[in-house]
């Protein structure tokens, strides 16, 4: 071998580890928990009643940092990695990612952590597994958080998929999940535009949902029409609508929108509004 491409080859070695590698670290309440031979990633803070909190796609626990700090004085709070996001191992290594089975995993979760009875909350994707979630096990799901959710993909949905998302994934998504996994997840959204029966949730099978809910959506939200909500609020048997002027895709993230997200989500939470006022002027 030539010696002069040696350290060309070593640095070449270093820098192909540090990208096969690279995604966020492990937080110090951390933990991982191998569900149906998948290794799930999960941070959990607080005492009380188990709150699981789900993210969106692409994304990681990391998004509720700032939530947690005041959700974990009251809740015994459980933020996961999505299968196949952040620390988390992929579900599925083609470009078809199906949150009914991605619910399932963190059912499994649940029951790896021997919970019965829980809170659970997700944003976009992380909302269609909380919806999985209440149907599948509808006697331990007690109330539920669905933000920017859907429940289906609309003409509207998989238009702005399309234009915005057949390109390679940018540098926080790389830093979030490592290369490899960061490629596959923009696969796997970009095909969402092909994707039909995942989220499918028809009105009578939202019926079968027992747990109170809070359907929050922004009334501006691009990529989820405003008429998602307005279809889980009138099919839910106790839901509460929350549409949030101005809101985005997810309302929570909206620059001043913290604050009061958490003090409505934790009015909820303790049961304080009364859903039986629902449909009522």
């Amino acid at each position: 071998m030539n010696t002069n491409l040696k350290p060309w080859l070593t640095l070449g070695l270093v820098l192909a580890a540090t990208v096969a590698i690279a995604q966020e670290a492990p937080a110090p309440n951390g933990k991982f928990a191998t569900i149906k031979g998948l290794k799930l990633y999960y941070e959990e803070s607080g005492t009380g009643t188990p709150f699981i909190i789900l993210h969106g796609f692409n994304g990681s626990a990391t998004l509720w940092k700032d939530f947690v700090a005041e959700y974990k004085k009251h809740y015994r709070v459980i933020a996961v990695d999505l299968p196949g996001h952040g620390r988390s191992q992929p579900m599925d290594t083609t470009r078809v990612y199906l949150h009914k089975r991605a619910a399932e995993y963190i059912l499994g979760l649940a029951d790896y952590l021997k919970l019965d009875s829980m809170y659970v909350m997700g944003a976009s994707s992380g909302g269609f597994i909380t919806m999985y979630m209440a149907t599948l096990r509808p006697d331990a799901i007690k109330r539920i958080i669905v933000v920017g959710g859907q429940v289906y993909y609309s003409k509207q949905t998989r238009q702005v998929i399309e234009e915005c998302c057949g390109g390679p994934p940018g540098d926080g998504a790389i830093t979030r999940h490592g290369k490899e996994k960061a490629l596959l997840l923009r696969k796997q959204f970009y095909h969402f535009r092909n994707l039909y029966g995942d989220p499918s949730f028809t009105p009578d099978v939202m019926a079968t949902i027992k747990a109170t809910a809070l359907i929050v959506h922004g009334d501006n939200d691009r990529i989820a029409p405003v008429s998602n909500a307005w279809e889980m609020y009138k099919s839910i048997p106790k839901a509460f609508l929350w549409v949030v002027p101005s809101g985005g895709h997810t309302p929570f993230e909206v620059a001043g929108n913290g604050p009061d997200f958490i003090l409505r989500t934790e009015q909820f939470l303790r049961g304080e509004w009364d859903w039986s006022l629902k449909g009522t002027w």
